[in-house]
């Protein structure tokens, strides 16, 4: 979904159930696979998966799917699940499409929220009366529903999802280590493995423990918390239009993304029916697509498990960290004020093919000024965390030069990285025997040699522009120097 839809996603949601960190927009859309993307099918091994979803994205599933929708009130559509090249199953045009038409018409009753009803009544109440927040308790509800099988009225969506959800929850933390060592996506992930794993502690301890009739371990346990989990991140949607309610859209989320599109779901209240409007005509078989949000590479591969083509997001961006230095004899005085702000003595700050935001530059200035600048730090730190109250452009030119070298010393340090694992890349594999192990890996490196070789494409771009300002600012810091020299001479 585009920004438009101000979808608020949270990593976090530990005790006492109150997320705190936000995540960037994330709309509804099925994993598209442009290049190589992480399932089971495609060869990964998973050591423990659920009992329910589909282990091979099958066009039998999405039809079955497509039949029940039908029967229980779906209107005919103009879109038919048909294999496609991109993402192996999608939603095809079964006719002209115009440009600005509303497409799908999923009804409220075929959505689930919240506040839908539970197969088990009893489970659901105890949730409500422990003010559990959405995202757990729509993650509880999914397995509820699962673990009911065919006596689920929702037996036919939760049979038509992924066994295995297409994001880094699946990654072991060696994998983790292994294939992303270059990218900070890694630490990303860690966050949002211990996130879920701290939730499902939380709820263990705080509910299923004292009904365990009504969550029994061998259905509810981690495994199962890491499924459902899988399944929000990649298929919530925020609807605008129903007050901001969170949902699960079955039938939409067949749709693949592109980058090349800003189509998102809402509520349409004439139509009663969840619905997108297009940007773009389509022709009948030509495959129709909605857009995940303005994400880079590396959140798409942390959320569904695929990276896009090398240069073919125009949103993509790598997390550049900087650092402050310890030898600094103002070291604690930066600190401090930076932990006023929000911020920390290492902060990651976003860096795009076109440059890099105000907050990074502010940073930089604040590790370079000398002690002497010392009335000039906090707000160094109040404009590298967005907390100024003046918008203005801040400059300190007579430490520009050397926050630029800082901001280079950081870009080029961090494309050795890179480098280091790029050239290592075609031998990571080779201590591994077994055959399904070996694919596996095989696999997942793929998909973290294609992240890292986009990242590096980003930094290589920023390693570039510093060096040119940095050449023409020293270039002309000499010819002033030549310049004045020569009138030094001259009146001498």
């Amino acid at each position: 979904m585009a920004e438009a839809s101000t979808i608020t996603f949270f990593s976090t949601l530990l005790p006492p159930f109150q997320p705190n960190i936000q995540v960037s927009h994330r709309p509804l859309s099925f994993p598209r696979k442009p290049q190589v993307r992480c399932s089971v099918s495609a060869g990964a091994t998973p050591q423990n998966t659920v009992a329910w979803g589909c282990e091979i994205e099958s066009l039998e599933s999405a039809s079955a799917l497509q039949n029940w929708l039908s029967e229980s009130g779906l209107p005919p559509q103009k879109m038919g699940i048909d294999r496609v090249e991109v993402g192996e199953r999608g939603l095809v045009a079964l006719k002209n499409i115009r440009k600005g038409e509303k497409l799908l018409f999923v009804p409220p009753s075929l959505v689930i929220t919240p506040n839908s009803e539970w197969s088990c009544p009893e489970a659901g109440e105890v949730l409500k009366r422990n003010s559990v927040p959405d995202w757990p308790l729509l993650a509880t509800y999914l397995i509820s529903e699962a673990s009911l099988m065919e006596s689920s009225r929702w037996s036919n969506y939760i049979s038509a999802l992924p066994r295995q959800p297409y994001s880094l929850l699946y990654w072991s933390q060696a994998e983790l280590d292994r294939y992303l060592e270059a990218s900070q996506i890694r630490e990303r992930a860690t966050e949002r493995i211990n996130n879920v794993i701290g939730t499902y502690n939380d709820l263990r301890l705080r509910i299923f423990s004292k009904y365990p009739d009504l969550f029994p371990d061998e259905v509810f346990n981690i495994e199962s918390f890491k499924w459902s989990f899988g399944i929000l991140f990649s298929r919530l949607v925020r609807l605008p239009s129903m007050d901001g309610q969170v949902a699960l859209v079955p039938w939409a989320d067949m749709l693949n993304h592109s980058c090349e599109v800003e189509t998102f779901l809402d509520y349409d209240k004439q139509s009663k029916g969840i619905v997108f409007t297009t940007d773009r005509p389509y022709q009948p078989g030509e495959q129709v697509f909605i857009s995940y949000g303005k994400k880079s590479n590396g959140e798409l591969l942390l959320s569904y498990g695929f990276v896009p083509k090398e240069g073919g997001n125009p949103s993509d961006s790598v997390e550049l960290s900087l650092s402050l230095k310890k030898s600094d004899a103002s070291y604690k005085e930066k600190l401090e004020l930076l932990k006023k702000y929000g911020l920390s003595a290492s902060q990651c700050f976003p860096i795009q093919i076109t440059g890099w935001p105000l907050e990074l530059m502010a940073y930089a200035y604040l590790a370079v000024s000398s002690s002497s600048m010392a009335e000039n730090f906090e707000e160094m730190a109040a404009a590298a965390s967005n907390s100024t109250i003046s918008k203005k452009d801040l400059r300190y030119p007579e430490i520009e030069e050397q926050a630029l070298q800082f901001i280079l010393d950081s870009c080029e340090a961090s494309i050795s990285k890179y480098n280091k694992f790029l050239q290592a890349s075609g031998s990571l594999d080779l201590d591994v025997t077994s055959p399904k192990q070996l694919n596996r890996r095989l696999f997942l490196k793929q998909l973290a040699v294609d992240l890292c070789n986009s990242e590096r494409r980003i930094l290589f771009r920023a390693q570039y522009i510093l060096r040119r300002k940095l050449r023409d600012m020293r270039a002309g810091e000499l010819r002033a120097l030549t310049i004045f020299n020569g009138f030094r001479k001259f009146f001498q």
